[in-house]
């Protein structure tokens, strides 16, 4: 089975020591009265080297590492992913980016004239990851008022035109939430091609989604069982649309390092970093901030409450969830020897997972600790990613 990587980019901040610490590199700590020591992290606007500076060597160093891209998280206290996408292309030479955003942030013709005159730029380096709003709360902060299944009902007319812009110079189209009266790409923007489509999302109606119209449907780590049934049910709901190669993908941090011994004491220190803070129960908190699957591991956090113990959030071997008990995104890690990463990686992809998204922290050091002890042990069995071929229902005879 084929595999390839990709990583992600800090639109938020880095996070060498938890979210809020004046060390961190970036401006997102306002302590008041406390001076922020991290680099950019006093940046003001205007300033020679900037936090787009130092995602410029992030980026940069996942290409030297041998990364095939990187993703943008979107979220509403980071930077514009869009935006950050167009400023670092220019600056890489091959790298792929994978800009995540929800169908209410732009209309389908808009996405279409955007993306095709990124793909234009870039030769074609643009992914699209289609998110809907894992947290009815925040979606009504930015405006968006549509309940969860609705939301994605949204998306899924959203790529139907989407599709029919990108493959006809007049399309006519209507629809619930959308319509259309005869636009399309037309020459020379037609040349370019459409983005790659990843997706997430474990309910029905993300299921559902995923399945008509995503090449790589995106999960949150967990175990190997649940990952494989989850496959299962998504791959048979694809061939529903008649479509037989979906793919697979996998967003999981790492803390890679020589020995396990070494991996385990990053992982404690981030345990005891949290105890000082008194947040060793911070994923309750965020409970009520979203609506997505609670993850089977998710739901013994309250049994765990308090603790400290690196060993009591393994799921699975060096499959640690750490993370996301003390409420840092996306919650699950790889944790040990550059081997014993290996050895996870080529369990996950025997499921069959042919995308994975790993990061660590800070991103700069595990990039190079990735690409030059990770990622050259995979160089005969990766594949770069590939568009599902798409059938002729978007094409006007």
């Amino acid at each position: 089975m084929g595999i390839e990587f990709f990583t992600r980019l800090p639109l938020h901040g880095e996070t060498e020591y938890l979210p809020g610490d004046p060390r961190n590199r970036g401006d997102w700590t306002n302590n008041e009265n406390i001076e922020n020591t991290g680099a950019v992290s006093n940046y003001e606007v205007g300033d020679d080297f900037t936090y787009i500076d130092y995602l410029s060597q992030v980026a940069r160093a996942a290409e030297i590492n041998g990364f095939a891209g990187a993703l943008m998280v979107n979220a509403p206290t980071g930077e514009e992913p869009w935006t950050v996408c167009s400023l670092l292309a220019r600056e890489t030479k091959k790298l792929n980016f994978v800009t995540a955003f929800q169908a209410y942030h732009f209309s389908p013709y808009n996405a279409v004239q955007t993306a095709a005159t990124y793909q234009r730029a870039t030769g074609n380096r643009l992914v699209w990851n289609i998110i809907n709003g894992g947290s009815e709360v925040i979606q009504r902060q930015v405006g968006d008022d549509l309940p969860h299944d609705e939301r994605y009902a949204r998306a899924t007319e959203f790529l139907d035109v989407v599709k029919g812009y990108w493959n006809n110079p007049s399309f006519h189209y209507k629809g619930k939430y959308y319509s259309a009266e005869g636009g399309g790409l037309k020459y020379p923007l037609n040349k370019a091609s459409l983005p790659i489509i990843c997706t997430a999302g474990s309910s029905e109606a993300a299921r559902e989604f995923g399945a008509k119209h995503a090449d790589y449907y995106l999960m949150r780590a967990e175990k190997p069982q649940e990952i494989a049934s989850l496959i299962a049910d998504v791959r048979l709901r694809a061939k529903k649309y008649g479509r037989e190669n979906i793919k697979f993908g996998l967003s999981i941090d790492t803390i890679a390092r020589r020995t396990e011994q070494e991996a385990l004491a990053e992982a404690q220190r981030f345990l005891d970093e949290a105890a000082e803070k008194q947040r060793l129960h911070a994923a309750a908190a965020h409970a009520g901030l979203r609506s997505a699957r609670v993850l089977s591991f998710e739901k013994e956090y309250a049994e765990k409450d308090g603790s400290k113990n690196v060993s009591d959030f393994f799921i699975h071997p060096n499959v640690w969830s750490g993370f996301g008990y003390i409420g840092v995104p996306p919650g699950v890690a790889l944790v040990g020897s550059y081997q014993q990463i290996i050895e996870r990686i080529q369990e996950y992809n025997s499921i069959g997972i042919e995308l994975f998204f790993l990061a660590g922290y800070p991103h700069l050091e595990e990039s190079y600790r990735l690409g030059e002890h990770v990622l050259p042990h995979f160089k005969k069995q990766r594949q770069a990613l590939q568009r599902i071929p798409e059938e002729s229902k978007y094409r006007i005879a």
